[in-house]
């Protein structure tokens, strides 16, 4: 089963997508976003695409296509293929697109059709609309959001219905608001091997946006999450949302992801081994609310929280951290009275989330991450909560 993801375009860069058959997204004059990497890195080959362009409204079907290699490739925001043309439109990640099996569209839907007009909802039900995207508009910072299979399914009736389906088309264009096959060849020419992490090592871990983008990156494709993810009981992931908006707020989950077994993990990640036990258990207890307010197909909430592998003695002797035990301690077995607290507070938010009694969640899981002297990952252990 595909994700599909619904990316933000003005008319102008929307008939350059289709002339040259690409999408991509970026922070103008940015040369790396962290945000817009861990989303666009969530895409995978064949994956459904919706554009959105403003002022017009939602248009289909496209899918991603694997042209490249890698699949995601990378432009310097100096060196901007088509730049002129996008309209100085710094786009800074990008992949090709392909006509969709389900067919391109010639008319786009608007938003009050798509999101808001009773008539297109079906049963006139809460939980039969945009949720996603309606969130995402509020938060309002993104190029790229995900959404999930039933959310595709209702936006592609909508959009499908007393539409015209186009003939098939190695390119299209973008004329007075509707979409036509294109009979000049617009070959792209840009450099498509550049990795999009040119940056940074895609395993090194600094900071909570790298475990982001790893995760996104690799999220079913690499064993190494397997030992969080488990997907010989939680299913394989079928949908990858990076900092999902879940309340009329500024709230957000870290990664939202939703198997093929309708499980859905909800995952918080920490870049040090520091937590509030209040705000905690308040945010996992929120994500896990929000999403059974309009999900009632999941079968299970998992509540998943990352942190790095705590150091659990002093480097040095006379260290000032109270935490840290002596290595000699250390070695015979002490543990810390700092990690020995630390431990109660998870257990504490483990239990107060078992007598919130909140339909489909899971025990909380807990999960450490360890790095070597120069910050690449090294692996994952689950920490036993069963005390």
């Amino acid at each position: 089963m595909v994700a599909t993801h619904i990316l933000t375009v003005n008319e102008k860069t929307f008939n350059i997508h289709l002339n040259y058959m690409f999408a991509g997204t970026g922070k103008d004059n940015a040369e790396h976003q962290s945000g817009a990497l861990a989303d666009i890195m969530s895409i995978r080959q064949d994956d459904n695409i919706i554009f959105y362009v403003i002022g017009y409204g939602f248009y289909g079907f496209f899918k991603v296509r694997h042209k490249s290699n890698p699949l995601v490739f990378y432009e310097h925001p100096r060196e901007q293929y088509l730049g002129s043309e996008l309209g100085n439109k710094t786009l800074t990640y990008r992949f090709f697109i392909a006509p969709n099996p389900c067919g391109v569209f010639k008319k786009g839907v608007n938003e009050w059709d798509a999101i808001e007009n009773p008539r297109n909802i079906e049963r006139k039900s809460i939980y039969k609309m945009q949720w996603s995207w309606i969130f995402k508009k509020l938060k309002a910072n993104r190029g790229c959001v995900s959404i999930p299979d039933e959310e595709f399914q209702l936006l592609k009736n909508i959009i499908i219905k007393k539409n015209e389906k186009l003939v098939a088309s190695h390119q299209y264009q973008f004329i007075n608001g509707v979409i036509s096959p294109c009979q000049s060849i617009c070959k792209y020419a840009g450099k498509i091997n550049q990795s999009p992490q040119l940056h940074r090592l895609p395993n090194i871990i600094k900071k909570e946006e790298d475990l982001r983008i790893f995760f996104c990156a690799n999220a079913g494709r690499n064993r190494i999450l397997d030992k969080i993810l488990r997907p010989n009981i939680y299913g394989n992931i079928k949908i990858i949302a990076n900092e999902a908006t879940c309340s009329f707020g500024k709230k957000s989950i870290d990664l939202l992801f939703i198997t093929n077994k309708n499980r859905c993990l909800l995952i918080e990640l920490k870049n040090v081994f520091e937590f509030n036990k209040k705000t905690l258990l308040a945010q996992l207890s929120g994500y896990a609310k929000w999403v059974l307010s309009y999900k009632k197909h999941l079968r299970e909430i998992i509540p998943i929280l990352v942190f790095p592998e705590p150091r659990l003695y002093a480097k040095k002797r006379g260290a000032k951290k109270f935490q840290y035990l002596s290595k000699l301690d250390y070695n015979q077995k002490k543990i810390s009275p700092w990690f020995e607290e630390s431990l109660k507070d998870l257990i504490s938010i483990k239990k107060g989330l078992n007598r919130l009694r909140i339909t489909k969640l899971s025990h909380l899981q807990v999960a450490f991450f360890k790095t070597d002297k120069g910050d690449k990952l090294k692996g994952f252990r689950l920490l036993d909560l069963n005390h």
